[in-house]
């Protein structure tokens, strides 16, 4: 069922029941966006790959298929009601997926075109007094108009609260056992076929504590890089940069931590592929982000982060990004604020400063 909200906040999309129930109306609900989002995707894919086909992209894709129907079965069945629902084949709904992954494999140069700025505030340092979690998703502005809110209720487990993009099955979010994540992409060599990143997200989402979330992206044979930042609500937080073999774990106590879109684990950093003036500009969005926090008064309101969140200095490739002069074409998509404790999260469509920010609940 979708849930009408004004033009200026993203839609919510309320599923439930089995995995491939819960794909199906999803499918079936977002069928318009899904198939205009799969468009989208081969044509932005064109802008580095002149004369990509859809046959060709899922070519790409295809290889990760076998490793998906066996590390999450459950979500290749969701995958396969998505299909159904929208009248798309199951390959196209296993590109969506992929998305972020299918340009990289194809290419040995580095094609990064997101960013994100991402946080965790304990609670000793919040107004609630309750951890904290949120991030500014920056990409192409051509993704914002496919980003959709989506509270799942699965037969067994916790119910979940996320954002995603119409067709895709989670990424950022809280669920009903209090667990939040946030993300922030990272660039590696040794992209490949395997498990794409929001089905990662999603199988976080399913779990009840930190620990088997971990286990979960650790466990994969994960197609991409990526960095996970999660919190529960004893006040823990963990941080877990990876590329597609290595790890690096960092747990917080106490701390607000800041994360953007480069390796800072020490035994990551070897790692770092990201181009360097991407690199500069990801080192000094976490450091004014931290900046901006530590200005803060002693116990930070949802206001003082929603003017951390759409901080303008060096603009356009700002805290707040946007694409106007930006030589990178990135904009902010989407900025998250959640209370996972209370299970409610703060979004915003596009730039906060622009935007309102509008609260949904689990």
């Amino acid at each position: 069922m979708t849930t009408k909200t004004p033009n200026n906040q993203l839609k919510l999309l309320r599923l439930g029941g089995s995995p491939y129930d819960i794909g199906y109306q999803h499918g079936k609900d977002g069928k318009d966006g899904i198939r205009d989002f799969l468009n989208t995707i081969i044509q932005h894919g064109r802008e580095y790959f002149p004369g990509l086909t859809r046959e060709k992209a899922i070519a790409h894709v295809s290889p990760s298929i076998p490793f998906i129907e066996t590390y999450t079965p459950h979500l290749a069945k969701e995958i396969a009601g998505i299909a159904e629902g929208a009248a798309i084949t199951i390959e196209e709904a296993y590109l969506i997926q992929a998305r972020a992954e299918f340009t990289q494999i194809s290419t040995h140069e580095p094609l990064i075109d997101d960013g994100c700025t991402s946080f965790g505030i304990p609670g000793e340092k919040t107004e609630g007094g309750e951890v904290w979690v949120g991030q500014n998703l920056d990409l192409s502005p051509i993704y914002q108009g496919f980003g959709i809110m989506l509270h799942i209720t699965p037969d067994k487990g916790p119910a979940i609260l996320c954002y995603s993009q119409i067709g895709s099955v989670a990424h950022a979010g809280i669920n009903s056992a209090g667990i939040g994540l946030v993300i922030n992409a990272l660039y590696s060599s040794g992209w490949g076929p395997g498990i794409p990143r929001p089905l990662l997200y999603r199988q976080i989402l399913e779990r009840e504590n930190i620990d088997d979330a971990v286990k979960v992206v650790i466990g994969a044979k994960r197609a991409s890089s990526c960095n996970y930042l999660f919190s529960q609500p004893t006040g823990r937080m963990a941080n877990l940069e990876v590329t597609p073999e290595h790890f690096g774990l960092t747990e917080f106590a106490g701390e607000i931590v800041v994360h953007t879109n480069h390796y800072s684990h020490p035994d990551m950093i070897k790692f770092e592929k990201r181009p360097k003036e991407k690199l500069r500009n990801s080192q000094f969005r976490e450091d004014r982000f931290k900046q901006l926090l530590s200005n803060q008064p002693e116990k930070l309101s949802l206001a003082n982060l929603k003017n951390a969140l759409t901080d303008h200095q060096i603009y356009p490739m700002s805290v707040c990004a946007h694409a106007e002069g930006n030589p990178w074409n990135i904009a902010t998509i989407a900025s998250i604020i959640a209370e996972p404790a209370k299970g409610q999260m703060h979004v915003s469509l596009g730039q906060g400063c622009v935007n309102q920010y509008a609260t949904y609940f689990i």
